[in-house]
């Protein structure tokens, strides 16, 4: 299971918004509470000028416990002020003399303030009222004391505000510096990082003509010079093995030839030994029984059982002739004379041909060739033989009839590549470990052939599995004895390889048989003319 990460923006950005965020704090801890402080000092030294003035104008009158005029013309004023609270005056026995708020008592601290003489402040338990005290003066003595309170509820609102307008603004700036820092990583970081990525991804598939442009940082530049250093090496590596590969196929493939070529030529001089030690030691004899054979039989024609012994030997000796013929049309080196055939002309021949000798009777046929297929070049005196022996066995394998079909169409790739695709033991080649080796024994898999594909296939009782490793072995059928002698689809594998192509076979029992042919064509020059 893939592990789930985050990507490099994402990482890179919430590092810096985490950043922001502690900054933010930080700063909005200090600088509210410098701000909180300012303006409660503020407020308190409002508070104590008021208090001084209201005192400076209660002291020339203030006798018998009375206030002047004047200071509760002051006083009056000072209650319709925001914030204000009120005003409590004292006498030096403590007793309240005149008050101008609601809520406020004669407290502790104007006591206090009767017996020290000392001006002070204080705060309420909910901190949203500040009270100021200070006494009245006669002289040397204290006839009084004055407490004024006032409301911190509007310099809270005030903070508060400011709070709210300082929150916007880090918003703002947020975004502003999330976004900036987005385009800003992007275009230095993560654009080369996935570039470097995208083209690590193609060097993966195969592709080391890839490069990287060197933009962006100084590291970065960097990392992206070695990546292309390091593709141009691999590169050459590549190329290096793909030369000594190339090399090795070249020299495996001479090898296996000369290596075939001795066997072939070794089993080809022996059969060719045998088959002209056969031919000259039988064939006289066998020419002498079938001339005596045909004599007896024109002067026994009136007995037709005498006639029948005599029509039975000439064909056992016929018989025997063939087979000489097909040991030594299997055995002598062939000397084909190549020229430019056009498949689907001598397909056609080779149909009307068999068609006229009733060979295709109870058979369906049919032939499809596909468009742009080229010429051959091949025998075609050969390859008629070829196609005959293909088709005289797919009428053998119909005894009750069926359906002949041979499909002809151009292959641009070699034989090597689509071979090596094949894994199904339902088909086989003509040699040993074709598949393997992707018929590199004669064909080279890198060299820029174009073929021609040809299909011949039929409905009949198909060939066992067991059997299909042997089918193109001389000698070697399935049919009664007397009936076939092993050699056609021998001799038909030894002209294909000939022709530099290749022959497979794909079977199974009652579905049908399919030969495929690979054979090579003319070779055409830019001008897709012939060469």
């Amino acid at each position: 299971m893939k592990t789930f990460r985050f990507g490099l923006t994402f990482a890179i950005l919430t590092s810096l918004s985490l950043l922001l965020i502690l900054t933010w704090l930080l700063l909005s801890l200090i600088s509210f509470k410098t701000a909180e402080n300012d303006l409660l000092s503020q407020k308190s030294d409002a508070a104590r000028l008021l208090l001084s003035s209201y005192v400076h104008l209660l002291t020339p009158g203030f006798q018998d416990g009375r206030t002047p005029p004047g200071a509760d013309r002051f006083a009056d004023r000072l209650a319709t002020e925001k914030g204000f609270r009120g005003i409590i005056v004292v006498d030096r026995n403590g007793r309240e003399v005149y008050r101008n708020a609601k809520n406020s008592t004669v407290d502790s601290r104007l006591r206090d303030v009767l017996r020290t003489g000392a001006e002070c402040a204080a705060y309420s338990e909910n901190g949203l009222v500040i009270s100021r005290y200070a006494p009245i003066r006669n002289g040397e003595s204290i006839d009084g004391a004055v407490s004024m309170s006032f409301s911190l509820v509007p310099e809270y609102g005030r903070l508060a505000r400011s709070r709210q307008m300082f929150m916007v603004y880090f918003i703002l700036d947020f975004l502003l510096l999330l976004g900036l820092g987005a385009s800003v990583l992007t275009r230095l970081i993560v654009s080369p990082i996935r570039r470097l990525l995208a083209a690590t991804v193609r060097i993966e598939k195969g592709d080391l003509d890839c490069r990287v442009p060197v933009h962006g940082t100084l590291e970065l530049a960097e990392l992206a010079e070695s990546f292309n250093c390091m593709a141009r090496t691999l590169r050459q590596k590549r190329d290096e093995a793909e030369g000594n590969i190339r090399a090795l196929e070249r020299i495996n493939s001479e090898l296996e030839s000369a290596r075939e070529e001795s066997v072939r030529s070794e089993k080809m001089a022996s059969v060719g030994l045998l088959a002209a030690g056969t031919a000259h030691e039988i064939g006289t004899p066998l020419a002498a029984i079938l001339g005596y054979a045909g004599i007896l039989k024109e002067e026994l024609a009136s007995d037709p059982e005498k006639s029948d012994y005599l029509g039975r030997i000439e064909e056992e000796a016929t018989r025997i002739d063939r087979i000489i013929r097909g040991l030594l049309d299997y055995a002598r080196p062939t000397s084909s004379e190549r020229e430019a055939v056009d498949a689907a002309e001598l397909l056609r021949h080779c149909m009307e041909m068999m068609e006229g000798q009733g060979v295709f009777k109870n058979v369906v046929t049919s032939l499809v060739f596909g468009d742009g297929v080229p010429l051959l070049n091949a025998d075609r005196h050969q390859l008629q033989q070829v196609f005959i022996n293909l088709f005289i066995n797919a009428r053998d394998a119909m005894p009750g009839g069926g359906a002949l079909s041979v499909r002809v169409s151009a292959e641009n790739a070699s034989p090597s590549a689509e071979m090596r695709k094949i894994s199904t033991k339902a088909i086989r080649g003509r040699r040993r470990d074709d598949f393997r080796g992707a018929f590199s024994a004669a064909i080279n898999p890198r060299e820029s052939v174009e073929y021609v594909r040809i299909e011949v296939g039929d409905n009949g009782a198909g060939i066992a599995p067991e059997n299909l490793e042997r089918i193109f072995d001389p000698f070697f059928t399935t049919k009664e004895p007397g009936k076939g002698t092993g050699l056609g689809l021998a001799v038909t594998a030894r002209i294909v390889d000939s022709m530099g192509g290749r022959i497979t076979v794909e079977s199974a029992l009652s579905v049908g048989t399919k030969f495929t042919l690979w054979l090579p064509a003319v070779k055409r020059n830019r001008s897709e003319g012939t060469v």
